[in-house]
């Protein structure tokens, strides 16, 4: 990985550059955003009450991308949003953000790791299968997805 490369936690400063990634991201897909959809997660970055743990990839200064992990149950955490920026995809930093959330998993005593997805993201799909995660076909799946996979950690 290039050394000029990190994950922190995500800041109150960095909420605008995560919004633009992830709409960047959902338009560049023609993912219909609906009119209800939530960022609170990412908005409550700093807020105590807030569950869920930001954490954005920096490369020297810039935010590249991030991911949101939101505990599930005591024993499940889920992968709730992992983006890149256009630029930064095809150098294997989705899968760098993926083993940092899978270590942070472990790491925090989780047994399993999920997340809901959509295939139109037909390479983030990809990515997550061949890190082994399996499709829950069975599972509840929120509007706007159409995939559930999980892991065990």
């Amino acid at each position: 990985m290039d050394k000029d490369i990190s994950v922190r936690k995500a800041e109150t400063e960095n909420i605008e550059q995560i919004k633009e990634i992830l709409f960047g991201s959902l338009e560049e897909y023609k993912i219909a955003v609906p009119e209800n959809y939530s960022v609170s997660d990412i908005d409550a970055i700093n807020l105590e009450n807030n569950s869920g743990r930001v954490f954005v990839l920096i490369r020297d200064v810039s935010v590249i991308g991030f991911i949101v992990l939101r505990p599930i149950t005591k024993e499940c955490v889920e992968l709730k949003r992992l983006y890149l920026t256009p630029s930064e995809r095809g150098r294997g930093l989705g899968a760098y953000l993926l083993n940092y959330a899978v270590h942070f998993a472990h790491k925090n005593k989780y047994r399993s790791i999920r997340l809901e997805t959509t295939s139109k993201f037909k390479e983030a799909v990809s990515l997550y299968k061949k890190y082994g995660f399996m499709v829950l076909n069975d599972a509840e799946k929120a509007p706007g997805h159409d995939l559930v996979l999980e892991k065990t950690v």
